[in-house]
């Protein structure tokens, strides 16, 4: 079995996150980790960050912000390769006036950098015409202040969120999933500072390289809750 966490950040590109994309790498492969998934930001108070203008969103500042969104994943990449560790790209987006997470997977850079701020959509809209290539996975669902009632365009749920200072609520999340077994079920650690690393994982029957394989993976069943 293969040890995975579907949900890390990097202080590269999360505000929000205090390890650098390289130091996680070190630190998931020290645990015995053979993959994690680098899910930084897509959300509207950190859009501004790549750039000091206050002018209009243009093209070049989505470049920018995809440059800087990246940061994290590509330092965790080059340490995870050279220690022998898989470093996947995921997301996790807030589309604008909404107070709910979406971890996004079966996505890589160029999907980022041709379809421009995502986060300005409207959910359903998002779901509807991307649904069918991306997975989405609401994260955190019953935390203090989230929202649920856009989780009916997400694939499925995180029924446990490792995040050690938020009230997660993760019995509620199984047991929302319980009654609704045709969502998929992920955990993940939502690892943001030290001693967040390595507080949840799922386990896959194939190796996972890339996006793309974490997606394939979850919706062929080849990863589970349990070993």
């Amino acid at each position: 079995m293969y040890k995975v966490d579907t949900h890390v950040h990097t202080s590269e590109s999360s505000p929000c996150a205090s390890i650098s994309g390289a130091e996680v790498a070190r630190r998931y492969h020290k645990l015995g980790y053979t993959s994690f998934v680098v899910t930084d930001h897509i959300h509207e108070s950190f859009f501004t960050r790549p750039s000091t203008t206050k002018s209009a969103p243009t093209s070049d500042m989505w470049d920018a912000f995809v440059d800087e969104f990246l940061k994290g994943y590509n330092a965790a990449k080059i340490a995870g390769d050279k220690l022998g560790i898989n470093v996947i790209l995921g997301a996790e987006i807030r589309f604008k006036g909404i107070n709910s997470d979406f971890l996004l997977y079966g996505l890589d850079e160029d999907f980022l950098r041709k379809n421009k701020y995502l986060h300005e959509m409207c959910p359903t809209e998002f779901a509807a015409k991307f649904g069918n290539d991306l997975l989405i996975i609401q994260a955190h669902p019953f935390r203090d202040y989230n929202e649920r009632k856009f989780i009916r365009i997400a694939h499925g749920i995180e029924v446990f969120n490792g995040h050690p200072r938020h009230n997660n609520h993760n019995d509620l999340a199984r047991d929302y999933r319980d009654r609704n077994p045709t969502l998929y079920a992920l955990c993940g650690s939502d690892a943001h500072d030290d001693g967040d690393e390595g507080r949840a994982v799922m386990y896959s029957t194939v190796p996972l390289k890339d996006s793309y394989g974490l997606k394939n993976a979850l919706v062929s069943g080849n990863i589970a809750l349990y070993p």
